[in-house]
C-alpha cells in the first residue's frame, strides 16, 4: 500500500489562517498572541550571497544571551520559533538559545548548513528540532559561485550526510531544502530536487526573487510612509518560462514517486501551481496586489524580533524594542494595532510584492 504524502506546510497554512481569522475580522486591528515567533540571531554570516535579501547590516550591538532568554520566556507554550539569520550557528551562544527554545515550543531553523558537528546533529535529533530549512542554491561549482564562496556545495552535502546517518529512521527533524530561482539555476532544479528526494527531504521550496527593499530585513523604518502603499514594486520575469515549465514538468513527475512536497515561495496552489506561475508572470505585472493575492493574515499571528530587539510585523516598519517594553506589550500598541487596519483596508501593500508569505490567487 502506497504511503499517504502528508502536506504539513499546508497543514500549518490552515492553523495559522484559522488562528487569526478571527482577530482579522473583529479585533479592530488587535490580535490574539502570536502563534509564530521569529528570532532573528543575527545579520552575521559566513558566506556572501548576492541576492541575499539581509544584504550587508550593521552586526554591533546584538542581543546578549541573558537578553535572548528573556525574550524566550515571554513566548507562550505551544508556539512555533523560527531561527534566522544571517547565519545563526554563527553565534558562539547559538546551541544555549537554540536549546532554551526546544523547552519553550516547536522550533524550525533557517540555515546555510556549512557549521554543523557532531554535537549540534546530536542536539537537533534528540530535542526533536521540528524542522531544519538548508539553502541550495545550485549543484557543485555553481551552488558555489551563488553563495559566495569555494567548497559550499560539499560542506553541506556532508553534512547533510552526517545528518542522515545519525538520524535513522526518526522523524525529526524535518528538512526543507530551500532554492532560490535564479537564472543561472534554472538547469539545475531537476538535480536539486533529485538531491532533496535522496536525503529524504520533506519539502523542496523554490522561491522567486524578491524585487522590493521594503520587505522584511531591509532597513527598519520609524514611520509608515506612503513607500509602502503608494509606490509600485511591478513583478518583473528575469527567466524564460517556457525553459522553467519544461524543467518544472520534470520535478512535477519525480515528485509522483518521492515523499519530498514541493511548495512555493510566494505561494501557489499546489494543484494547478505550474499553470498560475505561468498566468503570475504574464498577468500579474499589469495588475493591482490586491488583484494578484488572497488577504494576509501574517501579522495577526505572527512576529518578528531583529538582533537588536527591534519589532516588526513583516515589513521594514519597526513597531518597538523588547529594550523597553514587553514583547506583549508591543504586539497591540498602537502602531502595531493602527499597521493591521491598514492592512486590512487597503488588503494589501505594493510593497508586499514577492513576500514569501503571500498566497497567489491569479
Amino acid at each position: 500500500m502506497k504511503k499517504l504524502k502528508v502536506n504539513y506546510s499546508w497543514l500549518y497554512d490552515k492553523i495559522q489562517e484559522t488562528y487569526a481569522l478571527s482577530s482579522h475580522y473583529f479585533g479592530n486591528g488587535k490580535s490574539l498572541l502570536p502563534l509564530r515567533y521569529t528570532l532573528e540571531l543575527t545579520y552575521r554570516c559566513n558566506l556572501n550571497c548576492s541576492y541575499c535579501y539581509v544584504g550587508k547590516k550593521n552586526s554591533e550591538n546584538e542581543l546578549t544571551t541573558e537578553e535572548w532568554f528573556n525574550i524566550i520566556d515571554q513566548i507562550p507554550p505551544f508556539r512555533l520559533i523560527t531561527l534566522v539569520g544571517g547565519e545563526v550557528l554563527i553565534r558562539k551562544d547559538f546551541k544555549q538559545i537554540l536549546e532554551k527554545c526546544l523547552d519553550k515550543g516547536k522550533v524550525n531553523i533557517v540555515t546555510n548548513a556549512t557549521l554543523f558537528n557532531d554535537d549540534l546533529i546530536k542536539t537537533f535529533i534528540d530535542k526533536k528540532l521540528l524542522l531544519l530549512n538548508v539553502s541550495i542554491d545550485g549543484i557543485g561549482e555553481n551552488h558555489d559561485k551563488n553563495r559566495g564562496h569555494a567548497g559550499t556545495f560539499d560542506k553541506v552535502v556532508k553534512n547533510l550526510e552526517k545528518l542522515n546517518q545519525a538520524k535513522g529512521n526518526k522523524k525529526h527533524p524535518m528538512l526543507d531544502i530551500k532554492t532560490v530561482i535564479l537564472d543561472n539555476n534554472l538547469d539545475d532544479l531537476v538535480e536539486i530536487y533529485k538531491l532533496a528526494d535522496y536525503f529524504g527531504a520533506d519539502f523542496f521550496t523554490p522561491a522567486f526573487l524578491k524585487e522590493s527593499n521594503l520587505q522584511q530585513n531591509a532597513n527598519l523604518r520609524d514611520n509608515f510612509g506612503e513607500e509602502f502603499y503608494k509606490v509600485d514594486y511591478p513583478i518583473k520575469p528575469y527567466f524564460d518560462m517556457e525553459h522553467f515549465e519544461d524543467i518544472y514538468r520534470q520535478i512535477k513527475e519525480l515528485s509522483k514517486k518521492s515523499k519530498t512536497v514541493i511548495r512555493f515561495y510566494p505561494k501557489f496552489n499546489p494543484d494547478d501551481d505550474l499553470n498560475q506561475i505561468k498566468r503570475f508572470y504574464n498577468e500579474a505585472i499589469n495588475k493591482k496586489v490586491q488583484d494578484i493575492y488572497d488577504t494576509c493574515l501574517y501579522p495577526w499571528a505572527n512576529i518578528l524580533i531583529t538582533p537588536v530587539g527591534d519589532i516588526y510585523p513583516c515589513l521594514s516598519y519597526k513597531i518597538g524594542n523588547v529594550k523597553d517594553m514587553p514583547v506583549k506589550n508591543v504586539w497591540n500598541n498602537e502602531k502595531f494595532t493602527e499597521f493591521r487596519r491598514n492592512l486590512r483596508k487597503n488588503k494589501m501593500f505594493t510593497s508586499c510584492q514577492g513576500c514569501c508569505q503571500l498566497k497567489v490567487k491569479c
